[in-house]
């Protein structure tokens, strides 16, 4: 019995992703799709869980009984761990000895990772088509209607159903700020890098966390921090938004570690690098914190409940707090991975 593995985001599942599922069910004994970008807050880039995505998919298709689905969570600082993850949920499924391969198609250099499984091959799709994802979701939340025939009917009837929610409209006038910062970098002959700060605040087994206020991520549990201003060390810039945002004023002296942020994807808002600042109060009871400028509110969240949220967190900044607390991100146990295939 033969396995293909279909690895993508499908934000949202489109008319060439369809084809591509399509050809592997008649072609193979079995297929998994892994949904990327699992887990995580909202964005105009990742609107849909990954059950909206799984439920869309399913719906477009008349049989789906050898289709399985896998969501599988961002690790933006480690490909082999990320790599090891797929491997190790999908081989749970389907048990140990089983064949296996990647199927889909070179979309752009993001595709790099079909031939990165080692012993897993590759087995091309023979889909060709210049659909993407990026522009069914510009087209959708500009409201042009073009989107519309890009998408399977049943991606189609869910797309104009969430429309119609205030998640939408939040995720909207997020695209809409995202889109106006663009067009202010457009005007600039050079490509624009933002440095940013970010302060991860531990205090007995609990870490300091802000919600989102503005148009980008709101709601959202972000880390305090912000842009570097031009008259201030990194180090400044971090105590001074922590400062703003929680009304906790610390010292160089607590901080313990820094570590600089710089995937190239990690932030819609343009490419951005941001120097994480660690500083760890020990046993010291979490100080009184107020939610101030950016921040709706600001928090201590016990680490005990940091896995379980990590589909509240803004950017990247989950997977901060685990690169400062040395261990990976966490992988949520899936219920269909219990008993292989």
């Amino acid at each position: 019995m033969k396995t293909a593995v279909f690895i993508g985001r499908f934000q949202p599942p489109h008319q060439a992703h369809l084809e591509t599922i399509t050809r592997a069910l008649s072609r193979f004994d079995r297929l998994i799709v892994v949904l990327g970008s699992a887990f995580c807050h909202p964005t105009p880039k990742n609107p849909f869980s990954a059950e909206e995505r799984a439920a869309m998919i399913r719906e477009s298709l008349s049989e789906s009984s050898r289709l399985h689905f896998i969501p599988i969570a961002d690790d933006y600082y480690n490909d082999p761990r990320w790599f090891g993850s797929v491997r190790a949920a999908v081989e749970a499924l389907t048990g140990p000895g089983a064949e296996i391969c990647i199927t889909g198609y070179h979309k752009d250099e993001s595709s790099y990772y079909l031939h990165g499984f080692g012993d897993w091959p590759f087995e091309p799709s023979g889909v060709v088509s210049p659909l993407n994802a990026t522009d069914v979701r510009n087209s959708y939340f500009a409201s042009s209607g073009e989107w519309k025939a890009m998408v399977p009917l049943a991606v189609r009837q869910f797309m104009e159903q969430f429309a119609r929610t205030p998640s939408y409209s939040r995720l909207q006038r997020e695209w809409k700020t995202i889109q106006h910062y663009r067009s202010l970098e457009r005007r600039y002959p050079y490509p624009i890098l933002h440095i940013a700060t970010d302060a991860v605040v531990l205090a007995q087994e609990q870490v300091l966390l802000v919600e989102r206020k503005g148009p980008l991520g709101q709601g959202a549990w972000a880390l305090p921090g912000g842009y570097v201003e031009l008259k201030e060390t990194l180090l400044q810039a971090a105590l001074r938004e922590l400062r703003e945002e929680t009304g906790l004023a610390l010292e160089a002296r607590h901080l313990k570690a820094t570590q600089a942020f710089d995937y190239p994807g990690r932030s819609l808002r343009g490419r951005v690098i941001s120097l994480g600042h660690f500083f760890d109060l020990g046993d010291t009871p979490p100080p009184a914190v107020e939610g101030q400028d950016d921040a709706s509110r600001a928090f201590w969240l016990p680490l005990a409940e940091l896995d379980p949220h990590q589909d509240r967190f803004f950017e990247d900044h989950y997977q901060q707090i685990c690169w400062f607390l040395g261990r990976a991100p966490h992988q949520p146990a899936l219920s269909q991975t219990k008993e292989p295939l």
